[in-house]
């Protein structure tokens, strides 16, 4: 469990503009394409820590659809519990946002999104209009590039 003193010193902002590099940064480590942020910026929340930023997600909405993006902390912010901090901010800003389904894909953090009520689904039970993602368009176009990816989808 996270000490008090960790996590208060950490401040969750909408991202800016300047923190792209950063947050491009944190995802090539996280084995994560960099790729759309600024297009997306307006979905994305930085955790900024002593004015480093150590922890970023995202969403893009498609109608009444959200897909969560990128969802990644540095290794000094590990066990803190911001990935899950972030990913119930994600939630609550996608349900704001208007979204009334939540779809994401994952490669290594399977049970972590499970805990938050994920469940996996095949690319053809995707809303029509999340499949506009980027991330929807190449993935399904690719399963062979990236085999061990999961879909996964859940109520908002």
């Amino acid at each position: 469990m996270p000490s008090p003193a960790s996590t208060e010193q950490v401040a969750f902002r909408i991202a800016r503009a300047d923190d792209i590099p950063r947050m491009a940064e944190l995802m090539a480590a996280a084995h994560l394409p960099p790729l759309f942020i600024e297009e997306h910026l307006d979905g994305f929340v930085a955790a900024d820590r002593a004015g480093e930023l150590i922890a970023c997600g995202g969403i893009e909405m498609y109608e009444d659809c959200a897909v969560i993006r990128s969802v990644v902390v540095d290794e000094s912010g590990r066990g803190l519990g911001l990935g899950g901090r972030l990913a119930e901010m994600l939630m609550a800003n996608a349900r704001a946002a208007g979204a009334a389904d939540l779809y994401l894909f994952t490669a290594e953090a399977l049970p972590f999104w499970q805990h938050y009520g994920f469940a996996e689904v095949t690319f053809k039970e995707w809303k029509n209009a999340p499949r506009a993602s980027w991330q929807y368009q190449f993935l399904s176009q690719n399963r062979d590039v990236v085999p061990d990816v999961h879909t996964m989808w859940r109520k908002a």
